[in-house]
């Protein structure tokens, strides 16, 4: 599978997100977040509730609570994201099987589940990735 990666820094302002990153609200998928230098898969996360860009963002800016999770510096990553505006479930498949393909740095399980009631072909979706 050939996934498109894009810096999510904004090249007009610096501090904003680029307009790409913006289009993300209110949509699901998932996405994959890479460093630029060593180009090494560091996490795949989703969103099933159409939160996206909340999902995605959160990554790249302090947060703590219950949710909180690994953040990084948005200017020496960049991201890969496929839009799934397909049941939850499918959604989550995606995000397991991608998982179990590149084996991110900072997931927190690298296997995939093998009770998934269908089989999962990423390549369905070759065409959504941005």
């Amino acid at each position: 599978m050939r996934l498109r990666y894009r810096s999510v820094v904004n090249t007009r302002d610096l501090l904003a997100y680029a307009p790409w990153v913006r289009e993300l609200k209110y949509r699901n998928g998932v996405y994959v977040v890479r460093s630029k230098g060593e180009r090494e898969v560091l996490y795949v996360g989703e969103s099933h509730s159409c939160r996206l860009y909340s999902t995605l963002t959160r990554h790249f800016q302090y947060w703590k609570g219950y949710t909180a999770g690994t953040t990084y510096e948005r200017d020496h990553v960049e991201v890969a994201v496929a839009y799934l505006d397909e049941p939850s479930k499918a959604v989550v498949r995606a995000q397991v099987e991608l998982i179990g393909e590149l084996a991110p740095r900072d997931n927190a399980h690298h296997q995939v589940d093998d009770d998934w009631e269908d089989d999962f072909d990423p390549d369905d979706f070759a065409d959504d990735w941005d």
